[in-house]
């Protein structure tokens, strides 16, 4: 749960900001498809709309049991919207029952929808953050690892959005991403997206290290041609 050091927090920004151009444009699609679902939710029949339901599914990527069992999680969103506030806890817990797995990239995803102040875990997040000492969240957690850990990314969320550096990141990002019908996404989800489609483009960027300096030509050329060093060895 401890923030990120000062360096760390700083590369990060760093590195979102060199990435925005590039992953804004990448998340439109995605950015696009969830202003179109967070607008319906609390709208629509989920669990008769064909139209929401198909979008969902693709949002969310549904597969395996999930996916065979598709009218049940339409269900529980169903029963989900209704509450005010649910906790990330409440809905992992709920949709992992369908399930027997920990689903923290569907529940994640779910809450998201209904709360766009509620960041989302997908493989490129967890692969991202590792980079700047936030530790990795294993493929296959337990209950209580996956809670700890959305926990860890809400406090990591705060402090990225409180940086003074976020408004000139999210500026570039507002460049590329869409707004539908007068909405907009909120700061949280902005960061969210960026994360997702910024993590190859990151993987991608050269390293800042500091070089060192090359000696002058002058000294170069020196070396060059200096003798081999006399290696002294004793006699018997």
């Amino acid at each position: 749960m401890h923030p990120l050091e000062i360096g760390e927090l700083g590369r990060l920004l760093r590195d979102l900001e060199a990435a925005a151009p590039v992953a804004s444009r990448r998340a439109a699609p995605q950015a696009e498809q969830y202003l179109w679902l967070s607008s319906r939710v609390r709208r629509v029949d989920v669990r008769t709309d064909a139209a929401f339901q198909q979008r969902l599914a693709r949002h969310v990527g549904l597969r395996g049991k999930l996916r065979a069992d598709k009218q049940a999680l339409f269900d529980l969103l169903h029963e989900l919207r209704d509450l005010q506030r649910p906790s990330f806890e409440d809905v992992l817990e709920r949709v992992s029952l369908l399930t027997g797995q920990v689903e923290k990239s569907v529940a994640s995803s779910l809450l998201a929808l209904l709360d766009a102040d509620q960041p989302a875990i997908d493989r490129d997040v967890r692969e991202l953050l590792p980079r700047y000492g936030v530790p990795m969240l294993a493929e296959a957690p337990s209950f209580d690892e996956c809670v700890d850990w959305h926990r860890r990314l809400q406090a990591l969320f705060a402090q990225v959005l409180a940086s003074p550096r976020w408004p000139t990141v999210s500026a570039r990002l507002d460049a590329g991403l869409p707004a539908a019908d007068g909405a907009v996404l909120s700061e949280t989800r902005k960061l969210n997206l960026h994360m997702t489609h910024a993590r190859r483009v990151v993987a991608l960027m050269p390293s800042l290290e500091v070089v060192r300096a090359r000696p002058p030509a002058v000294a170069l050329r020196a070396e060059r041609h200096a003798p081999p060093p006399v290696r002294l060895h004793l006699c018997r």
